[in-house]
């Protein structure tokens, strides 16, 4: 959909409709019409709510961000592309820096399964340690009876 495209009053409720044409006159506006209003404007109009201008400006939204990607993917040479990219990028690494920020650094909880992995090793050292104890009292008590 592009902003100069009739705004689809059949994809919105009626009184959500009905509120447009009353904005319009009664004239079938464009999405971009639709999206020049301010939200605060549109919050003033009879019929008008939080609930309905939500569902109007996933619509303008939707059709502006699709105008944006249309006109940026056929006008922008792959430099200007890249640069977007790069800084982008950028952009991405200072919100994981600030993430990182806010995380606190204190002790953190191994995994599941290296908590299983310790109580299992350990459990086998305990049977290990036990074995060799009942061999050690034995081998005692066999040479208790030589003597």
């Amino acid at each position: 959909m592009h902003l100069d495209e009739p705004f689809p009053l059949d994809a919105v409720p009626s009184r959500v409709r009905h509120a447009l044409l009353g904005e319009f006159k009664g004239r079938w506006p464009s999405v971009r019409e639709v999206d020049q209003i301010p939200d605060k404007d549109w919050l003033t109009a009879p019929g008008m709510g939080p609930a309905s201008l939500q569902i109007i400006r996933s619509i303008t939204n939707a059709a502006c961000q699709q105008e944006v990607s249309h006109a940026t993917s056929h006008h922008l040479s792959d430099a200007e592309l890249l640069r977007r990219l790069e800084g982008l990028q950028e952009d991405l690494r200072w919100l994981e820096a600030q993430l990182e920020a806010r995380i606190p650094k204190g002790p953190r909880r191994r995994p599941q399964r290296q908590e299983h992995n310790r109580a299992t090793r350990n459990e086998a050292d305990l049977q290990d340690r036990e074995t060799r104890e009942a061999e050690t009292s034995e081998h005692r008590s066999d040479q208790g009876h030589i003597a």
